[in-house]
């Protein structure tokens, strides 16, 4: 491996680290409401909506501060591109919600568990690939 793929791996191994890092404290508290929610009836679709709805804006703004190192101050493109990823990603959770009650698992926190980590995979994707593209995470703000 040369020197500069080995450079690209580190520091790809990194953003996916410093995502893994945000994305466990946002997780721990989305779970843990979500776990309470459920145990207290409030089903699954709500308990689920009510966890990301609470980590939207903390995800955000940790995702573009730390996870990408954006110097420039958030701006509304990026807050609604960074909409749709979350959206998106959020409906692939829904999804795996859905197939859990199918499969019989309603309010199940395996369930719960595994739509989470799927919505994290797909965040990661399209935040790397399309909202925090690596040219712009690395250049410099501009003054």
């Amino acid at each position: 491996m040369t020197r500069l793929r080995a450079a690209a791996l580190r520091s790809e191994l990194l953003l996916a680290l410093r995502f893994g890092l945000v994305g466990l404290g946002n997780t721990a508290i989305g779970y843990g409401l979500i776990l309470a929610w459920l145990f207290a009836g409030v089903g699954d679709y709500a308990a689920n909506v009510l966890g990301f709805a609470l980590g939207f804006p903390i995800s955000y703004a940790l995702h573009h501060r730390f996870t990408y190192r954006r110097r420039e101050p958030m701006s509304r493109r990026a807050l609604r591109a960074y909409a749709l990823a979350f959206a998106a990603s959020y409906a692939v959770n829904l999804g795996v919600v859905a197939a859990g009650r199918a499969l019989g698992h309603a309010g199940s926190p395996l369930v719960q568990g595994l739509a989470v980590l799927a919505y994290a995979a797909c965040l990661f994707v399209l935040t790397r690939c399309l909202v925090f593209r690596s040219s712009q995470a690395r250049r410099p703000a501009e003054s």
